[in-house]
């Protein structure tokens, strides 16, 4: 069974071109493109992986992260956070999070973003 990955970024085309990377990776890929979204679908199923954008208007990512641990304590997927920040202190806040397994800048390359993402299916987050 192909991995599932969430993607979530409100940037609708960033967001659509990862999701077509992905597939073409052969990865089955969901896009919704912002946070309320997300916790929507999350409500459905969970991801195998998850591609989370933090800068987004109404809902942060780091605030869906919290909402997770909220309504899902027992989550244990692998989040890849995707953002244009580079700086320091987002990546001490990504270090804290306990569901964050790699934090990208963007722009990333599609190709590697893709191979890390098939790292972090293969990979098991500690809860």
């Amino acid at each position: 069974m192909q991995p599932n990955i969430l993607i979530v970024d409100d940037t609708i085309e960033y967001g659509e071109l990862v999701q077509a990377s992905l597939i073409r990776s052969g990865l089955q890929a969901d896009y919704v493109y912002n946070g309320q979204m997300a916790l929507d679908y999350l409500n459905n199923q969970l991801p195998d992986v998850m591609l989370l954008d933090i800068s987004m208007p109404g809902m942060s990512g780091w605030a869906v992260l919290d909402e997770i641990k909220v309504r899902y304590p027992k989550a244990n997927f692998p989040v890849i956070v995707l953002t244009s920040f580079n700086d320091p202190a987002n990546k001490l806040v990504g270090k804290f999070q306990q569901l964050v397994y790699r934090y990208c800048t963007k722009p990333t390359d599609l190709k590697t973003l893709a191979h890390t993402v098939i790292e972090a299916t293969q990979r098991q987050v500690a809860v």
